[in-house]
């Protein structure tokens, strides 16, 4: 067997150099993208859809790039009830229904409204910093819905059976935060290490109960 000896031609710098090679592989691996599932439950270890999740990183937090989606109005309720959007995106409000809404928020991360209008959202609205904007109907009062502005790219919404996937987060610490529309208080918080890859955590919700009224017909009844 042939033996590598100290002068086979790799030079005196070889071992700084496996050294180097070392280290940086072992950085890539500390880097590793990871996903963070959260398990929403309430204090009756029941699933709860429509809460929303982001990650942020403790130290650098990469910057997130803005998105355009769409909160539609149909059969006289705001689709999706929860979305999650980073800072800087914009949504259009679009009516499909064949009644019309007015559509506003007094929220202070976003105060706005778009006067009575039925087809496409009469402009679009930039939501340029973070926080929770609730939205209402002026003309139908059971209308609500949440819009959750965060500053990261790493985010999810909650799944009819209270599952959430957060994926692609870089490795190490991070600050998950679950928050829903009836929950008791300010977001759940805590902290974890992805260093070791991607983690599952349970969120227990403590919620108030749910107040909400359903149209009155399936047609429009006599609502403007």
């Amino acid at each position: 067997m042939e033996t590598i000896s100290s002068n086979s031609g790799f030079g005196p710098n070889f071992k700084p150099l496996i050294l180097a090679v070392a280290a940086l592989v072992l950085g890539i691996g500390a880097a590793r993208a990871a996903d963070v599932t959260v398990l929403a439950k309430d204090d009756k270890g029941r699933a709860v859809p429509d809460a929303a999740v982001w990650v942020e990183q403790a130290g650098k937090q990469a910057r997130p790039k803005p998105v355009e989606t769409e909160i539609v109005q149909n059969h006289r309720q705001f689709i999706p009830r929860v979305t999650v959007i980073p800072v800087g995106s914009s949504v259009q409000f679009p009516n499909r229904d064949t009644v019309q809404h007015h559509v506003y928020s007094f929220s202070p991360a976003r105060t706005f409204e778009l006067p009575l209008y039925i087809g496409e959202s009469p402009r679009t609205i930039n939501f340029d910093q973070a926080g929770v904007v609730t939205l209402g109907c002026n003309i139908h009062d059971w209308m609500s819905a949440s819009i959750v502005v965060v500053n990261t790219p790493f985010f999810a919404v909650t799944d009819a059976g209270g599952r959430a996937v957060v994926r692609g987060v870089p490795g190490g610490d991070v600050v998950i935060h679950v928050w829903h529309p009836r929950l008791r208080g300010e977001a759940i918080e805590w902290r974890a290490d992805l260093s070791g890859g991607s983690i599952q955590r349970e969120a227990a919700l403590k919620l108030r109960p749910e107040f909400r009224r359903t149209p009155p017909d399936a047609d429009g009844g006599t609502y403007r």
